[in-house]
């Protein structure tokens, strides 16, 4: 059982902890005054730290075999909402809700102190929007004697007190890629002189933009964007270079190896193709979920989970022992949904209280099992 009047007492502090990193974002792997934030309270309650680079992996206890991870980065955006914490870090901000999910975590750690629970393993790490910092705590040790890991992340599109778990695929595999078009450039009022790159770059995104619906079966998830053309110095000028980059999100390896191979098909004399694999699919145990969902439909509000297809570095510790990872509804902001990496994103803050209950769920699951 997850005693209540507990939570509420830790809850201001959450919340003041929120702010603070709210207002002093950190931009990936360099997290270093948000991991001193973190390891000042893990040092206040008595716990045994280790620090890997910008991140820590802090112990409650001897030998824990549950991890509860918090990703610490913050994004490259100007900040819009008007808060009274507000980023005091021009063009950065906490656009995607970590600063709820270290916070959050911090609150748990006070509750493992304060009703001597069993050893936990908590991760606090940098770099998760560049899909760098899992990989590197679990090279530091993140892993180590650990049977299951469990995350989170704030999710607008719920509303506040409801969660959701996927059972089993949850979050896409990232690929991203970039391709060059070069050529001899020219005077526009001339384009017989020289190599037109922008018509090329036009045939090329017409036929990428087919290729997840013509390769791939109907039945399996697969998208291809692109993001970003760059090419040009002024309107007469064809340009020798235009730049295309996009990104590839499926569930299966067999997809994303399809698509690979349409990709790297485009280069010639005139094309260069670089094609790279940033993230494996993030996949719950589903025996794990399950175990979750008995205990925390007491406290949070499940809601069906539908799997998405943006990406997470979680994915790397679900590849390493059962895991799972949930979305916690953070809800609307003056009536409307705003997106994650908005520069008008927020949460309400109580959704602070129903993320610590959704970790103690976890730690309560994993308990009742050992028993």
């Amino acid at each position: 059982m997850i005693d209540l009047s507990e939570v509420e007492k830790i809850y201001p502090l959450v919340v003041e902890y929120r702010r603070h990193i709210h207002e002093n974002p950190e931009l990936g792997m360099d997290t270093i005054e948000t991991k001193n934030y973190v390891k000042k309270l893990a040092n206040d309650l008595g716990y045994s730290i280790k620090e890997v680079g910008n991140g820590l992996i802090i112990d409650s206890g001897k030998s824990p075999t549950v991890a509860l991870r918090a990703d610490m980065d913050s994004l490259p955006i100007v900040e819009s909402t008007g808060l009274s914490f507000s980023s005091k870090v021009k063009g950065r901000m906490h656009a995607c809700g970590h600063d709820l999910h270290t916070s959050v975590l911090m609150g748990v750690m006070i509750y493992c102190k304060r009703m001597n629970l069993k050893p936990v393993r908590f991760i606090f790490q940098p770099g998760e929007e560049i899909g760098r910092g899992a990989a590197m705590m679990i090279d530091g040790g993140a892993m180590e004697g650990i049977a299951h890991t469990f995350g989170l992340h704030s999710w607008p599109a719920l509303n506040v007190g409801e969660y959701s778990i996927c059972r089993g695929k949850a979050m896409a595999a990232v690929d991203e890629f970039e391709i060059k078009v070069k050529g001899a450039g020219g005077h526009g009022g001339y384009p017989h002189l020289a190599y037109d790159t922008v018509l090329e770059s036009s045939r090329i995104i017409q036929y990428l933009l087919t290729v997840p619906a013509r390769r791939i079966n109907p039945l399996e998830s697969a998208v291809l964007s692109i993001g970003r053309i760059n090419g040009g110095t002024a309107n007469n000028i064809i340009p020798a270079e235009v730049t295309i980059g996009g990104t590839v999100r499926t569930y299966r390896k067999e997809d994303s190896q399809i698509i690979e191979s349409e990709v790297n098909k485009l280069k010639g004399e005139h094309v260069e193709v670089t094609y790279r694999r940033e993230l494996p699919p993030l996949i719950n145990d589903e025996k794990f979920a399950k175990q979750i969902d008995a205990v925390a439909f007491e406290y949070v509000k499940p809601v069906l989970a539908q799997p998405t297809m943006g990406g997470e570095d979680f994915a790397y510790y679900c590849e390493r022992a059962p895991s799972a990872f949930a979305f916690l509804g953070t809800g609307k902001i003056r009536g409307k949904e705003v997106s994650k990496h908005s520069d008008l994103f927020d949460i309400n803050e109580e959704a602070l209280k129903y993320g610590m209950m959704l970790h103690l769920s976890v730690l309560n699951a994993v308990f009742e099992v050992l028993k």
